[in-house]
């Protein structure tokens, strides 16, 4: 019983007509099932059809699908998709085969195309060779045939000769000319040297002072941070720039420094009255100058 087990054998192969007879009653039936139907399908599936003339046919594919249909939500387009894909293999087994070439037709045929002379001048020359020596051919035609009737040759080179070197002279001058017009564009404006004209801290000061006894403290305080400002650069602690804030000159003066404290101050005033237009206190005045006399913008004898 299991000798005749062993030896039994196995499906027989189908023809070309019968796989697909196969394919298409396969399609048609996937069509109208519902999932429990799928299931019952998937059993009565081969995962591979033998098919006469050596080759195989795997629907491992088909039958996973249609296992997958009891929980499927999407199974009324799947099913339209599997349809589709077994008509597609349907034709393309109903296709005749293609004729193959063994390696020996290959290479014969491989040969023949590198020894057609079409193909031997492609591989030498390039197209834009053979493009330029046609243009080249084109313009000498048209010259042999209007002004070198009438020219030499030697007379032709002679005046290409002297059109090369008048050319070549005029790009170099107008080279020469851009190059001195940018040169000229370019020169630097000769500034004054030495130190910048600025009025010194001590008059800037003074006229803090007057403002500051006429009343007029709003614009007291402004003169005097110029003041302040303006001596400490006097001092080297700082250079002045009027692109700067109050609040940048204070950052650049070091914490340690002993004038710290007093621009401190006098930023702060200066802020809140100047900028805050904020009104300036009854001892305001006489606050400022105190400042300028701790920043040593005013002597003592001034201040007083």
């Amino acid at each position: 019983m299991r000798a005749a087990q062993e030896t039994a054998p196995g499906p027989a192969a189908l023809s070309r007509p019968q796989l697909l007879d196969h394919l298409d009653a396969l399609a048609s039936e996937i069509e109208g099932l519902d999932p429990a139907g799928a299931v019952r399908l998937a059993g009565s599936i081969r995962p591979v059809e033998r098919v006469a003339g050596g080759f195989d046919v795997r629907l491992e594919w088909l039958r996973s699908a249609l296992v997958a249909a009891r929980t499927d939500s999407s199974w009324e387009a799947h099913r339209r998709d599997l349809a589709s894909r077994l008509r597609a293999m349907r034709r393309e087994a109903n296709q005749p085969a293609a004729a193959r070439l063994d390696d020996r037709d290959a290479r014969a045929a491989l040969t023949q195309v590198l020894e057609d002379r079409a193909f031997r001048r492609a591989r030498r020359d390039s197209w834009q060779a053979r493009l330029l020596d046609r243009v080249k051919n084109w313009l000498a035609d048209v010259w042999d045939r209007t002004l070198g009737r009438r020219f030499g040759t030697r007379s032709v080179a002679f005046v290409l000769a002297w059109a090369a070197s008048i050319g070549a002279i005029v790009v170099l001058l107008a080279a020469l000319a851009r190059a001195a017009a940018s040169s000229r564009a370019e020169r630097p404006i000769a500034f004054r040297t030495g130190a910048p004209d600025r009025t010194a801290a001590a008059v800037f000061a003074h006229e803090a002072l007057s403002l500051a006894r006429a009343g007029r403290v709003r614009e007291a305080v402004r003169v005097a941070y110029r003041a302040a400002v303006q001596r400490l650069e006097e001092e080297g602690a700082l250079r002045v720039d009027d692109a700067r804030t109050p609040r940048e000159y204070l950052r650049m003066l070091p914490v340690p420094h002993r004038r710290r404290p007093a621009l401190a101050a006098l930023t702060m005033t200066f802020e809140r009255i100047w900028y805050g237009s904020s009104a300036p206190g009854p001892d305001e005045g006489e606050r400022i100058v105190a400042l300028l006399r701790d920043l040593e913008c005013l002597s003592r004898d001034h201040a007083n």
